[in-house]
């Protein structure tokens, strides 16, 4: 059964991902991708863990958050920014990247918490 609901979790957030690219230009669709699916994981671990609720981890953290989020792409993207040593934008880029996606699986966790608890 896990199995099945991280396939359809994957198919909802690669869906998600898919219309981000029509949507936005490369490297900002996968800056919002990526930071998207790190509220989304922080989200689903807070409520899997309050609710003892564990297909909420297999359908939301690693379904929907692992098919939206893309580090693969993003690797790619700094790969290119280091071979033209576009230095300043591929430090600005990973920076913002990794430091808005912490925050934002951290408060997304917490945000769990109190809305689950209730205000």
């Amino acid at each position: 059964m896990n199995l099945l609901l991280v396939l359809i979790g994957g198919f909802l957030g690669g869906a998600v991902r898919s219309g981000f690219t029509h949507l936005l230009p490369s490297p900002y669709c996968t800056f919002v991708s990526n930071i998207l699916g790190s509220l989304i994981f922080g989200l689903a671990v807070g409520f899997s863990q309050l609710a003892n609720a564990p297909f909420a981890y297999s359908l939301f953290a690693l379904g929907v958050a692992g098919g939206l989020s893309t580090w693969s792409t993003m690797a790619n993207e700094l790969g290119e920014m280091l071979k033209q040593r576009h230095w300043w934008p591929l430090c600005k880029y990973l920076f913002w990247t990794v430091g808005i996606g912490v925050v934002l699986a951290w408060r997304g966790a917490m945000w769990a918490d109190i809305i689950y608890r209730g205000i």
